[in-house]
């Protein structure tokens, strides 16, 4: 029968006397709390995605979902203020084409309108990534004004 020995591939010596080997990975520093779960996004959402969360959002808003479904999409402060807003005007609503913005690597910023019923609304969200992905931190539905135009920044005549 043939005994083996083990020797480190650099040296020939075996591999029970070399000094221990450091690993070269670099360590763990931003690691999730005990019970979130981690989303591997390299980059941010797509229109497609960042419209589906925006509609889940406006969907709690008109009623038509429960606000438990949303609370992992939206940060807590933002869900605790959603879960005061009153009900969307129009049962069903539409949202238009989504435009971008990228002020920073880890934020992200959408503009849209709104179309709930005869009503069209502007509509401003805020996503950011954290540690579990990306959620949305701000969330704006801009309604139109009603009433007379007031004029901004009257001078006074000068006769």
């Amino acid at each position: 029968m043939t005994t083996h020995e083990l020797r480190g591939l650099t040296t020939g010596e075996p591999a029970a006397h070399r000094a221990p080997h450091r690993s070269s990975r670099p360590p763990v520093r931003d690691v999730p709390a005990a019970g979130h779960r981690v989303l591997q996004l390299l980059g941010p959402p797509s229109e497609r995605h960042l419209a589906q969360r925006l509609n889940a959002i406006l969907e709690v808003l008109a009623g038509l979902r429960a606000a438990t479904q949303i609370q992992p999409l939206v940060d807590p402060a933002l869900f605790a203020r959603l879960l005061a807003h009153g009900r969307l005007p129009g049962p069903h609503h539409r949202i238009g084409t989504l435009h971008l913005c990228h002020p920073t690597d880890t934020a992200l910023e959408a503009s849209t309108t709104i179309q709930s019923g005869p009503r069209v609304l502007a509509l401003a969200a805020r996503f950011e990534r954290n540690r579990t992905g990306w959620v949305c931190t701000r969330f704006h539905l801009l309604a139109p004004r009603t009433g007379p135009l007031r004029m901004v920044n009257q001078r006074p005549s000068a006769a």
